[in-house]
């Protein structure tokens, strides 16, 4: 019996190198070579180029196109092409390839991947001869110059899952027929010249995850059908003329991170769902027409939300508060050029992580911002009250401009030690130009133009040595200029219409 199993084991073992060493003989047996059909193929691209920057194509030389040939992969059994993939290397304006796509790649059947990207002079027509590519699962044909129509045979390319033409001059409306490919997962025709309406036969494409139709001409309602393609990423429709409402099934996209509708000509309301979105990370609807106030179903749901920008519309009623439970990953706000009132005090309270102990000169609880915040722009609306005191954050951006903010700045506005821009330009703040802010060293704008300020801009400002811009203009400030730089170096706009500013770049202070 013991025999027996050793002469079985001893077989195993026998058996197992042997196939070992049939493994090892297949690896280092050479690639077969390439199909000339293939060969023939991409000779005939690159017999439409008329000049080639890259150097890619000088590579394209001898018989075997799987070999040294760059950007061109093969069968490892079948020496058929399976990926030609052409990429221009930086820096882009020195290197491209100048010509058009020769309809001929529909001769390369088993490709899979085909990817001509920022070739910048790649010009003409999209070979309807593409669409004789069964096997593609990738075509990427970004920043070049290709100019006509969309092609509708595209939609007879069964197994393509992804799709962009970013980037080109491709003009008319889309293809009705490219809703027929329903494995598509991406369609990215963003900086084209495209027009018209999104075809209803999208609504067929229910595997679609990224869909960007931005910086082209689109027109119309932006369609409901939209809500039913569950699987949808990204949603990037702006810099469009797109208009009517948001429609409302957009908010039953739960896999939706990033949906920006930003620069078309959308008005009505926000529908109060939009917060049940929570899957989102970025929020662009700015520059628009939309109205109404701003739902607070929006700052209770969306956890993951880190960009928000909802800018340049007709929003009204009060900031929105209650924001500290609802946004706790928030990087980025801004609610600027619209018309909304409430107290800047409470609503920075309503943003903070936590209230911290009361300043003993003034009685009044500390505002500690969230460290992840870093830019938050509230200018041109109608915001009152006063900045409240501060006790830091990461915030590098703040800008409160154009609004009826009063009170004075706090002196603990310099505990914002990270902060790069501070605009508080056309307010009522009153009072002095704290010295504190003087430890702002990474400061690089500021503007407190147009208030009621008093008092002296302290001479400690010497050290905001980073400073690039600054404006004191039209309050009632008195003294000399800090003499030093940037301060003596600015132009004198910067200090015009107070009451008596002296020294470099005005006329020098008079000796009493």
């Amino acid at each position: 019996m013991q025999l027996s199993a050793r002469l079985l084991i001893l077989a195993i073992l026998l058996v197992a190198l042997l196939s070992r060493t049939a493994s090892h003989d297949n690896d280092d047996r050479p690639s077969p070579p390439c199909s000339p059909v293939d060969r023939a193929a991409l000779l005939g691209f690159k017999a439409g180029v008329a000049v080639d920057t890259t150097g890619i194509l000088a590579t394209w030389a001898g018989d075997d196109c799987c070999g040294a040939w760059e950007g061109v992969s093969c069968g490892a059994t079948s020496g058929r092409v399976v990926a030609l993939q052409l990429e221009a290397p930086p820096p882009r304006e020195r290197h491209y390839m100048e010509g058009a796509l020769s309809p001929s790649l529909g001769g390369l059947e088993f490709l899979e991947t085909l990817v001509i990207r920022d070739m910048g002079r790649i010009g003409g027509a999209i070979p309807e001869s593409l669409s004789r590519l069964t096997r593609l699962r990738q075509l990427y044909l970004e920043g070049n110059m290709l100019a006509g129509a969309v092609p509708g045979s595209l939609g007879k390319m069964s197994s393509l899952q992804y799709l962009s033409l970013a980037g080109n001059r491709l003009e008319g409306q889309l293809p009705t027929d490219l809703g027929a490919a329903f494995g598509l997962e991406q369609i990215n025709v963003a900086r084209n010249r495209l027009a018209g309406a999104v075809p209803p036969s999208y609504k067929n494409l229910s595997r679609l995850a990224y869909l960007d139709l931005s910086n082209n001409l689109f027109s119309g309602a932006i369609p409901g059908f939209l809500g039913q393609l569950k699987n949808l990423a990204l949603l990037d429709l702006s810099n469009n003329s797109f208009s009517g409402e948001i429609p409302a099934s957009l908010c039953a996209l739960r896999s939706l991170t990033d949906l920006s509708l930003s620069h078309n000509k959308l008005g009505g309301r926000i529908p109060p769902q939009m917060g049940s979105l929570r899957s989102l990370n970025s929020l662009a609807i700015d520059d628009n027409m939309l109205v109404g106030s701003i739902p607070a179903s929006l700052f209770l749901g969306l956890r993951k939300l880190w960009y928000l920008n909802m800018s340049r519309n007709g929003f009204s009623g009060s900031l929105p508060t209650g924001i500290r439970n609802g946004l706790p990953s928030l990087e980025s706000m801004d609610l600027s050029h619209n018309h909304l009132t409430g107290g800047i005090d409470e609503f920075l309270r309503s943003l903070s992580i936590v209230v911290s102990n009361k300043n003993i000169s003034t009685g009044t609880l500390r505002v500690l911002l969230p460290q992840r915040l870093e830019h938050l722009d509230l200018s041109k609306n109608r915001i009152t009250g006063a900045l409240p005191d501060l006790a830091g954050g990461g915030l590098k951006w703040l800008d409160v401009s154009n609004n009826a903010i009063g009170g004075q700045i706090p002196s603990s506005v310099s505990k914002l030690s990270d902060l790069e821009r501070l605009d508080i330009s056309r307010n009522q703040v009153r009072g002095v130009i704290p010295a504190s802010m003087a430890g702002m060293v990474r400061l690089e704008w500021l503007d407190l133009s147009r208030n009621a300020l008093v008092g002296r801009i302290p001479d400690q400002f010497t050290r905001l040595t980073s400073m690039r811009h600054a404006n004191f203009r039209g309050n009632k400030l008195c003294g000399k200029i800090p003499q030093a730089r940037p301060f003596n170096l600015f132009r004198a706009a910067a200090y015009a219409h107070n009451l008596c500013l002296c020294g470099k770049p005005l006329p020098p202070c008079r000796i009493i």
